[in-house]
């Protein structure tokens, strides 16, 4: 194959990676600037520390403060736009060269499995790129201390020019607006960490004690549309659909405290009033929000 076709080959591929890196770097970011990555479900912050698993603890910091993944999501959506410049592209590669140094080793030891694979892709994209680089870094870094006199030509071609601006102001805003819809079907006014004060069944109250998680009975509403009812030592995992004020609370098994596994309720008042899926029994469930001094979740993401 001719040396010029194998070199536009090669350009083309740096160009790929450069727009994958910015794309990815931008996409991370977002969520960060809403607060919906590094979300942690309220029932698993009720297991003692010992517990929970290493990926859990590093989890939980990353999502304990909000101006944590701001700072995080501001570094990578720098990377992002700068990366598909010319001119601020190496400072861009050095960044990312630090981001994806620091992600390795934490994916690596925090037992994040899932991350560790494309981490080494994208880590290695980032050290490929800089290959491009490595006398100038040389020479700026060691020959002239980080003191050099070099000016750059502006680009004359102007899609070479313009696209940049444009790939980076389109997918920016575009995938803001996904992030945001994505957000909104959140309520975050029905999620998070509740004390059942009072479990009726066809009008006869069902006597209550704690169950595996937590001190009293306890009701987990969480982000992803599960929900975790832990009661009489036992604990029960299911689903659940919001439509307004209405709530369908379905268990993935039957709970043995009393037998109804799917309820279609109303939320008002602290209280799921409703009946069961063949409206054989009434039930209703009164809860009492934690309150922020005791579980920080309930705050952190509460309009």
């Amino acid at each position: 194959m001719n040396n010029k076709y194998i070199k536009k080959i090669l350009v083309a591929i740096k160009y790929l990676a450069i727009y994958f890196l910015a794309t990815k770097m931008i996409c991370f970011a977002i969520p960060k600037f809403l607060f919906m990555q590094f979300r942690i479900l309220h029932y698993e912050a009720y297991a003692p520390l010992v517990e929970i698993s290493k990926s859990q603890h590093m989890w939980s910091f990353f999502g304990r403060s909000f101006q944590y993944n701001l700072f995080i999501g501001l570094a990578e959506f720098l990377i992002g736009i700068l990366i598909v410049f010319k001119r601020t592209r190496l400072i861009a590669l050095l960044m990312a060269f630090a981001l994806y140094s620091n992600l390795l080793v934490l994916n690596t030891e925090f037992d994040i499995d899932f991350a560790i694979g494309h981490t080494i892709f994208d880590f290695t994209l980032v050290l490929l790129l800089l290959v491009d680089y490595y006398q100038d870094i040389y020479k700026f870094f060691i020959q002239f201390g980080g003191r050099i006199n070099y000016s750059i030509q502006l680009e004359k071609n102007k899609f070479k020019r313009y696209f940049p601006v444009f790939f980076v102001v389109v997918l920016s805003v575009s995938y803001f607006i996904f992030a945001l819809n994505v957000r909104t079907t959140v309520d975050e006014n029905v999620v998070g960490s509740y004390k059942i004060e009072g479990l009726t069944i066809d009008n006869s109250p069902l006597e209550l004690s704690n169950g595996n998680i937590g001190k009293d009975p306890m009701l987990f509403i969480e982000y992803n549309n599960q929900i975790v009812l832990s009661i009489n030592d036992s604990v029960y995992f299911g689903n659940y659909a919001l439509e307004k004020d209405s709530i369908r609370i379905g268990f993935y098994q039957q709970p043995t405290d009393f037998q109804i596994k799917t309820i279609f309720g109303i939320i008002k008042n602290n209280t799921i009033s409703g009946k069961s899926y063949d409206n054989k029994h009434s039930i209703q469930l009164n809860y009492t929000r934690i309150d922020s001094k005791k579980n920080y979740l309930n705050d952190l993401y509460y309009n």
